[in-house]
């Protein structure tokens, strides 16, 4: 009777040993399964019950092979998987998944096209084979998506390592956030981005590499958001780690905007122009320097009005304890104020109907 206890006590020992085994090798069948990285997102049961082609990519790279698994709709924007395999031992190593990648192949081979970054808004293919932190190792995007500024291409960013690569959250960062994959500068070891939002609002930003991450340094941010057309440009600059901020207007020349009167004051070449965009613009006066920064630009604050005085040919503002003049003479052309040679552009007479158009 205790030896029956005891051979039973065995028993269950032995089934629970042989559970735990079981569990073991499931546990590592499980872990072989679904040790190929899978990136992205889609509809897997609808791409699995759907018509799909399949297609190999450019030959890239002298160690790894890819291809594209397609659904053979004839979409733009259709599901489908990339998958990058180790040409030697043809091991696959990365998988992304997406319900919109694109199919752009060679029509001399039928090969899906690689390398293809045409920025800001051209053709960016579903991979780019390139060297994004300059540690002499070749790196992998790979689309997965259209999440990028107005539904433009996004990218999962592999960093290439000495057996293989490793998925970058930073540098995919950059490749989701703004106007397609970044532009890489291989001579000055920086990538640059850019996005925007509509016609007036732009951000473009530099990063510099450390410890194989990138690192903003500048970024500029221009907005045409003003009365009067110009663009506001703030540049931030990493100083040691803490951001500084420069914000300036910015003359620009353009059809839409009209000159009513330029002239150049001496000695300093400092250009005044007195402008409006459009006949129902009002008008603004601009002191230009050198390299086109707006040190005054007027009106800008609520109130504020430029006054014309017909009898004197006096044009004149006041900003704060300053009162600015312009006298012409009878034609409009400025007087009592030294100028440069050159002759100067437009009159006053062209300021003065432009001002009583908008009354």
């Amino acid at each position: 009777m205790h030896l029956s206890i005891v051979q039973r006590c065995a028993s269950r020992l032995g089934l629970q040993a042989l559970w735990v085994l079981v569990a073991l090798a499931s546990s590592t069948l499980v872990n072989a399964a679904g040790s190929l990285p899978t990136y992205g997102e889609m509809d897997a049961a609808g791409f699995a019950g759907s018509p799909r082609e399949n297609y190999a990519l450019q030959d890239f790279s002298d160690k790894y092979r890819a291809t594209l698994d397609i659904s053979a709709k004839d979409d733009v924007f259709r599901p489908g998987v990339i998958n990058v395999y180790d040409k030697a031992s043809g091991a696959a190593l990365i998988r992304v998944q997406s319900d919109e990648l694109v199919l752009g192949t060679d029509p001399k081979t039928g090969k899906v096209k690689t390398n293809v970054h045409e920025l800001p808004y051209g053709e960016q293919s579903v991979l780019i084979y390139k060297d994004f932190n300059f540690d002499g190792i070749k790196d992998l995007a790979l689309m997965d998506g259209q999440n990028s500024c107005y539904h433009g291409p996004s990218y999962q960013v592999f960093l290439g390592t000495a057996d293989g690569f490793r998925q970058s959250d930073s540098f995919t960062e950059l490749a989701q956030n703004n106007c397609g994959l970044f532009s890489v500068d291989e001579k000055a070891h920086k990538i640059e981005t850019m996005t925007k939002s509509g016609c007036c609002w732009h951000q473009m930003s530099t990063y510099g590499i450390h410890n194989g991450e990138p690192v903003l340094e500048t970024q500029t941010v221009i907005e045409h958001t003003g009365g009067s057309g110009l663009p506001t440009e703030t540049v931030s600059r990493n100083q040691n780690g803490k951001m500084t901020h420069t914000t300036s207007i910015v003359w620009e020349e353009d059809q839409q905007r009209e000159i009513l009167l330029s002239f150049r004051l001496a000695p300093s070449g400092k250009r005044i122009v007195l402008f409006r965009s459009g006949d129902a613009s009002p008008v603004f006066y601009a002191a230009l320097d050198s390299k086109n920064q707006v040190g005054l630009l007027f009106p800008q604050a609520e109130g504020e009005q430029l006054k014309y005085d017909a009898a004197s040919h006096v044009l004149s503002f006041v900003r704060g304890d300053t009162a600015y003049r312009i006298v012409g003479d009878a034609k409009g052309a400025p007087t009592d104020l030294k100028l440069l040679a050159e002759p100067a552009q437009g009159s006053l007479n062209k300021v003065a109907d432009a001002l009583k158009a908008v009354q």
